[in-house]
């Protein structure tokens, strides 16, 4: 007499696991960047600035990341890239024309790459943030990511690691657990 035994199903392919996985393993690999570039840039004075527009280029372009780095105005002459403040209180990144003792400060003369008269307003300022070279495109990449917009994008990603961490796994009927 043949016996014939019953044949087990196949196990289920556990994608959803897969996925919150490879989520998990991207979340902790950018968290783990982010947190080494902040401290980096704390501990070294860096700066970035992510440029929108091409009033420098074609050093320069819209979308690209400067990297610049704290600096007393006597370290800075003609020609070298700087960011300051305005009396509005905007940053403005722009190639020095001129430099001008007032006082305890210089009043700078600043120019833009693409533009063929200087800035109207000079600026008197102390120290300045001195563009050290500048990363193609990844403004575009870095850019978004400061202010209100960074919080809200970093509590998404926080809400949605939480979520894929604490909701348990379910098992599918019928199979044993490993």
């Amino acid at each position: 007499m043949e016996q014939r035994g019953r044949r087990r199903a196949a196990a289920p392919v556990r994608t959803s696991w897969f996925w919150q996985s490879v989520l998990l393993r991207i979340g902790a690999v950018l968290g783990a960047v982010s947190l080494v570039a902040a401290v980096l840039c704390a501990s070294l004075g860096i700066i970035p600035i992510s440029f929108r527009s091409d009033s420098m280029a074609p050093a320069i372009s819209s979308g690209d990341l400067a990297i610049a780095r704290g600096a007393p105005v006597g370290d800075v002459g003609p020609g070298d890239v700087v960011s300051v403040t305005d009396r509005a209180g905007g940053r403005v990144t722009h190639r020095i024309v001129e430099v001008e003792p007032y006082g305890g400060s210089v009043r700078l003369t600043l120019k833009a790459d693409d533009s063929s008269v200087p800035d109207a307003e000079t600026y008197e300022v102390t120290r300045v943030d001195r563009v050290l070279f500048a990363v193609p495109l990844l403004g575009f990449l870095v850019g978004p990511f400061h202010g209100l917009i960074a919080i809200v994008a970093g509590g998404a990603l926080v809400a949605c690691l939480a979520f894929v961490v604490v909701t348990p796994r379910r098992r599918v009927r019928g199979t044993r657990r490993s």
